[in-house]
């Protein structure tokens, strides 16, 4: 029940982000064209491919929440990480593209906007987008959820880039009361390259921590010595000869292999094996949740 009532928030999150996407890059586009600012129109551009992803995310979100079948039979977790990379690349891909874009213009002497409008634009995006993230972020807290966690970054930078539009618009605004309006036609091109820069850095982060799921990098945190802790007592207490153990975490799942020697085997009988394998679930079974648990008792070394 506790599990249904997780994945069922957290879809929740996501539909209520894919709404929140098609408002946005409506009037980003819209806004964009019509004022003739390529800052908002990145805005737009960036919740439009959000709003693809975000798709793709609450698509996910079902995937992971079924079990295991005829054709995928370790489960859908994989999926998870994986569609995080691709997410974090097309956000990296679209920064580096709109910070060329923002050189570019600069070089060739800026270009003029309608301000009056582009500050209603960035008023409404900068609310959205931030009353979004906050509320992802709190339910994607609440449910552990690495989707809502990724979609709530997206919507940080989105609210970063509406909230830096604002300011530069503002900023137009002084520089015209101040006897400078010939130099606001540089302010939108030099924000998109500004903002393109900043936004970089979370989907970087994104693609550093998804690809270690992909590439099934042991994690390298408190999880990981907890395991080694406790199956090196269990080799204490149980007397093992050797062992050896691997450790990955997929998405939202943990695989924990462990290979265990043994040489008496009238000691070793399946009882005693499935004992050792309850005393190491219920030892990790808290902290990994749900894990895919595999050990495996064999008496030659060659296939620890």
């Amino acid at each position: 029940m506790a599990t249904s009532r997780k994945f069922s928030k957290e879809r929740l999150a996501l539909k209520m982000s894919l709404a929140g996407t098609v408002v946005l890059a409506s009037l980003g586009v819209g806004y964009g064209l019509y004022v003739g600012s390529n800052a908002i129109l990145l805005d737009g551009m960036f919740s439009l491919m959000s709003m693809g992803m975000t798709g793709l995310s609450l698509y996910t979100a079902y995937l992971v929440a079924k079990p295991d079948d005829h054709h995928f039979q370790f489960g859908y977790a994989h999926i998870e990480p994986l569609i995080n990379v691709v997410n974090g690349l097309l956000i990296l891909v679209t920064c580096l593209f709109a910070f060329i874009n923002g050189v570019q213009t600069i070089v060739s002497g800026g270009h003029d906007i309608v301000l009056e409008h582009a500050l209603i634009y960035a008023v409404m995006s900068t609310f959205c987008c931030f009353g979004i993230y906050f509320a992802e972020t709190h339910i994607a807290k609440k449910v552990q959820s690495e989707l809502v966690r990724v979609d709530s970054q997206e919507w940080l930078i989105d609210g970063i880039l509406s909230a830096a539009i604002l300011v530069g618009f503002l900023l137009v605004m002084a520089l015209d009361s101040l006897g400078y309006s010939q130099w606001n036609r540089y302010v939108d091109p030099i924000l998109v390259s500004a903002l393109s820069l900043a936004a970089a850095v979370l989907p970087i982060t994104v693609l550093r921590r998804n690809l270690k799921e992909v590439l099934l990098v042991a994690p390298q945190d408190g999880v990981q010595k907890k395991v080694d802790r406790v199956i090196e007592k269990l080799a204490e207490d149980y007397h093992f000869e050797d062992y050896t153990h691997h450790f990955a975490k997929t998405g939202r799942q943990y695989d924990l292999e462990v290979n265990i020697l043994v040489k008496d085997e009238k000691y070793w009988t399946t009882t005693r094996q499935d004992q050792v394998r309850q005393v190491l679930w219920d030892a990790l079974h808290d902290q990994l949740g749900d894990t895919w648990l595999s050990v495996t008792f064999t008496g030659q070394a060659r296939w620890l």
